[in-house]
């Protein structure tokens, strides 16, 4: 598991909220100990600040955590403090991809489907720039400068595929399989590497033909993001026309919106019942992959 320091803060700030909790502490009673102000303990545990390992020394000795736990608990905090490798991209990241990310690279388990495009970790260079450039209104200076930022912050993203103890399924909508993006060429290539990655031992491509009609889920793009440790929640990362979100178990959910346990039933669903292996003849017609 990559030790990805936004997903150690998450962590962190968990363990912490859970040892203050079993000692029996509020968190007026944390920041009288200390002489803290009480929003400094709220932000601690809500993650809107970091938490220094000095700071969590004190936390640690003050909860009463046992010296084995404790000592893991420090050595998170030092680690949490570590820049992330995606710093230098900070400004074309929104706080929603920032954890996304992480997510990305610290679970043990990602699904993602997808019904528009071809997702990040699965696209050539070619395509992502066509893409980012088709999605730009103009192309200024600024503008070029983030695009080619985006499209190597992507490119770097895909060094997630190579981790071995991950796994990653992929469920593409035939749409994305037909929709040309950049030109006949730019699409050959991405073909010719979603072939390529689906022969990795971790990772399963699969796609939904139009021929399945409407099946659970299909209008939203989604991921899910397993992790190794009991104590870490399953989250799903939701696209949309109004933005992005992020969906954890405790998290509280309000009207309608589902759980990420939710999209987990769907995918596993739609894997089992509607999706069919990415083939050459698929991709390029029977023809072409007769003839290769």
């Amino acid at each position: 598991m990559s030790e990805n320091p936004m997903f150690l803060r998450q962590r962190l700030r968990d363990r912490l909220k859970k040892g203050r909790e079993a000692a029996g502490l509020t968190q007026q009673q944390v920041a009288d100990a200390f002489g803290w102000s009480p929003s400094k303990v709220i932000r601690i545990e809500n993650g809107k600040i970091g938490v220094s390992v000095t700071d969590a020394m004190a936390l640690v000795s003050r909860y009463g955590i046992e010296a084995s736990d404790g000592s893991d608990l420090i050595e998170l905090a030092r680690k949490a403090r570590q820049p992330s490798w995606y710093a230098p991209y900070k400004e074309v990241m929104s706080p929603e991809l920032e954890a996304y990310i992480a997510y990305e690279e610290s679970a043990s388990i990602v699904r993602n489907y997808e019904r528009n495009v071809m997702p990040g970790l699965l696209q050539t260079e070619e395509y992502a720039r066509a893409l980012l450039r088709a999605l730009q209104d103009e192309l200024d200076d600024a503008a070029t400068r983030q695009l080619e930022l985006r499209v190597e912050l992507r490119m770097q993203r895909q060094k997630a595929l190579a981790v071995n103890e991950a796994e990653f399924f992929f469920i593409l909508d035939e749409s994305v399989l037909r929709r040309v993006v950049g030109s006949d060429a730019v699409m050959r290539q991405q073909y010719e590497t979603l072939l390529r990655v689906n022969e990795q031992p971790n990772v399963t491509v699969l796609y939904v033909p139009f021929a399945e009609g409407v099946y659970p889920l299909f209008r939203t793009p989604y991921q899910i993001f397993e992790f190794a440790t009991e104590n870490d929640d399953l989250v799903a990362y939701l696209e949309g026309p109004g933005g992005e979100a992020l969906l954890n178990e405790r998290a509280a959910v309000s009207g309608n919106r589902k759980e990420p346990a939710d999209y987990l039933d769907a995918f596993w669903d739609v894997e089992k019942t509607r999706a069919k292996p990415i083939t050459r003849e698929v991709l390029f017609g029977s023809a072409e992959a007769a003839a290769s």
